[in-house]
């Protein structure tokens, strides 16, 4: 008779368990006295970011930034450019040297990993404390406690599930860019349609040149709220619906893939989530849905801003905004690049940004109300919830017998 392949260790699935809630942006989902376990090799990476990352920006950036930003250097633009690639590639080098540790960490045994581990934290210290000293060589104890305050942050951020968070949030980010072919799709061709109408309309150039990007910033603000606020309530509404709890077949498929595989189904509708479980998920589902929002805000933007520099000219804008009067004078402003004009105005990325930002709100309306949007933007978030309520549920389940 075949035989079932060996259940893992207790202690081994329960990490599995851990570290998949937290890759799901759900850290209240791991037990509180597990926050901090197997912390050397949870840190490490982290601690290895600081150290590229502080050693890279605060040696030749700065430098390069400097002699960029000086007045009497005839090559200014240049330099300028070369100093953003550098920007761009330690930055880069800093994420690489985070992914490598961790994942050199997550092929180690237990043991030799969280030697291997402990030992990076400390060479990392070491050299994050001895290159403070370097660059402030009178310093007394400032570099050593500003070593063992990242530390402690460290330590901090990471047993909360933060670097756990970041890396959701960046492949959160991947799939909605994925998913802007659907975004143009759906919910572009409505959406443009109205608002083509206003971007065409004098009185909104005049508001939108009138308007700092402050200005503009803060609106956008308060229509992420107003769209949060949207998520949440449906958010809470979809989670307490019984009418939407999963049949058997569905659990199974649900939990494929999971630290829940193959694990006896828990029968009857699951438990009651506790309240930071309930917060963090709701928080999440709205994080998640509001990066939808800002990338479809930028993909208008940018079709706003191509068909703009197309269809209005610097003239036609001119006559647009008018003079204005004394109190709040109105004028055309080129869009400049290190001294260099372009062929657009940054009255148009206002106008362009302003009703990027309104019309997301709607957007937002659509996804959770309309049955064609929700199938796109919002279904696939709560299957992605349930299915973390689920297993939940079968990893907390005591076995019977």
């Amino acid at each position: 008779m075949p035989t079932s392949p060996p259940s893992p260790k207790p202690h081994s699935a329960k990490r599995d368990a851990d570290r998949w809630f937290r890759e799901q942006g759900l850290p209240t989902f791991v037990p509180l006295r597990r926050w901090f376990t197997d912390l050397p090799r949870r840190v490490a990476p982290l601690i290895a970011w600081v150290a590229v990352a502080a050693y890279l920006f605060q040696d030749g950036i700065e430098v390069v930034f400097d002699f960029a930003l000086d007045d009497s250097s005839e090559e200014a633009a240049f330099v300028v450019v070369i100093a953003l690639v550098l920007f761009t590639l330690s930055a880069g080098l800093a994420w690489a040297a985070y992914f490598l540790v961790r994942a050199v960490l997550r092929r180690l045994s237990m043991g030799i990993g969280t030697a291997v581990a402990l030992l990076l934290i400390a060479a990392c210290l070491a050299f994050t404390i001895s290159y403070g000293y370097s660059v402030q060589p009178d310093a007394t104890v400032g570099p050593v406690l500003r070593t063992i305050l990242v530390l402690a942050l460290c330590i901090l951020v990471t047993g909360m599930g933060g670097g756990a968070m970041v890396s959701w949030a960046s492949r959160l980010a991947v799939r909605n860019a994925s998913a802007i072919g659907h975004m143009a799709s759906i919910a572009l061709p409505v959406i443009l349609m109205l608002v083509v109408f206003s971007f065409f309309s004098a009185e909104v150039w005049q508001m939108a040149s009138a308007l700092s990007w402050g200005s503009i910033a803060l609106l956008g603000l308060v229509v992420a709220v107003l769209a949060g606020i949207v998520v949440l309530r449906v958010s809470a509404s979809e989670i307490d619906d019984d009418a939407h709890a999963p049949t058997a077949q569905q659990r199974t498929a649900l939990l494929l893939g999971t630290p829940a595989e193959g694990r006896p189904l828990v029968p009857g509708a699951p438990g009651r989530l506790r309240a930071p479980q309930r917060i963090n998920i709701l928080l999440a589902m709205t994080v998640a849905q509001l990066v939808q929002a800002l990338f479809f805000a930028g993909l208008l933007a940018a079709l706003l801003i191509v068909i703009g520099g197309i269809a209005v000219p610097t003239g036609v804008v001119g006559i647009w905004l008018g003079p204005g009067n004394a109190a709040q004078p109105l004028a055309v402003q080129p869009l400049e690049f290190f001294g260099a004009k372009l062929p657009l105005t940054v009255n148009l990325l206002k106008a362009a940004t302003l009703l990027s930002v309104i019309a997301a709100l709607p957007f937002v309306f659509s996804a959770v109300s309309e049955a064609r949007y929700r199938e796109r933007f919002f279904d696939p978030i709560m299957v992605d919830m349930r299915r973390a309520i689920l297993v939940r549920e079968a990893v907390s389940a005591r076995p019977v017998g």
